[in-house]
């Protein structure tokens, strides 16, 4: 996992996201919600195709890798626009741009669900009764989620970040958390793997339910990890004691593309760049 950054853009971010639009998905959203305080819904159902034509962007900004394993999606499995905060739960936040990224459907649909475990406050949901009027629900979709764009706007971007951060997700976000203050790697040359594992001792349940809802060390990870830090520390033995100046910098190119964001697995080679 490597940290990932949202280019908040109107060409990157559709108007659907935002503004004025944002709003009526939201508004949407709040009735759909009352109905069910009602009793006369069930459940909230969600439009499915509003969060699609954001897949393209979520996928350059990952890299064409999913944002949780790492893997490259195009070899592994599909992509699927994620919504890091289940909407299944954070039922309000089903249309906020700042809640997607690009995910594997194995990371996705098998191991996380909607599975969301938190070590703090959790998330405010908005406040409304069945007595809330238009003129309320007009208001309060102000005080949602943060606009993608207008980030200081009603609903800042600061202030979803707080509440992020207030709730101590054990599941990582790259575009919020740095990975590296959280994540090592430790490789095993007898069962030909490298597994994820706490950078330090008290950070071991952020860890474990990576591996329960993210399967960041499923067998299949472990294996292709491997094989990727096996290559880099080839390089890193041999470069000292090539001669050649064409091969010294055809092996520097190798070790600096396999860092670069665009790899697989390139915050588990960054890692061991600076051990090694």
């Amino acid at each position: 996992m490597i940290p990932l950054f949202r280019l908040r853009t109107s060409k990157a971010i559709k108007a659907k996201y935002r503004g004025e639009e944002k709003r009526e998905k939201e508004i949407e959203l709040i009735k759909a919600q009352l109905e069910r305080l009602k009793g006369s819904k069930e459940k909230i159902e969600f439009d499915t195709t509003f969060w699609k034509l954001s897949k393209a962007q979520l996928k350059k900004e990952s890299f064409g890798k999913c944002a949780y394993c790492e893997a490259n999606t195009e070899v592994v499995a599909h992509g699927d626009v994620e919504h890091y905060r289940p909407k299944s739960i954070y039922w309000w936040l089903a249309y906020t741009y700042d809640n997607y990224l690009y995910a594997c459907q194995i990371c996705n649909q098998i191991y996380k669900s909607d599975n969301f475990p938190i070590n703090g406050v959790r998330f405010p949901e908005p406040q409304i009764s069945v007595n809330s009027t238009e003129d309320e629900i007009t208001l309060l979709v102000k005080n949602i989620s943060p606009d993608p764009i207008d980030v200081d706007v009603n609903y800042t971007l600061q202030t979803y970040l707080q509440k992020h951060h207030d709730e101590q997700a054990y599941l990582l976000n790259p575009y919020f958390d740095n990975p590296v203050n959280f994540i090592a790697y430790e490789a095993d040359d007898v069962l030909a793997e490298v597994k994820v594992v706490p950078k330090s001792p008290h950070l071991e349940p952020y860890i474990r339910a990576m591996e329960d809802y993210y399967g960041i060390n499923r067998t299949e990870l472990k294996s292709v990890r491997y094989g990727i830090f096996r290559l880099f520390r080839a390089f890193k033995k041999a470069l000292p004691h090539i001669t050649d100046v064409l091969t010294q910098k055809d092996i520097i190119g190798q070790i600096d593309f396999m860092k670069s964001d665009k790899s697989p697995f390139a915050g588990m080679v960054r890692y061991f760049d600076e051990i090694l």
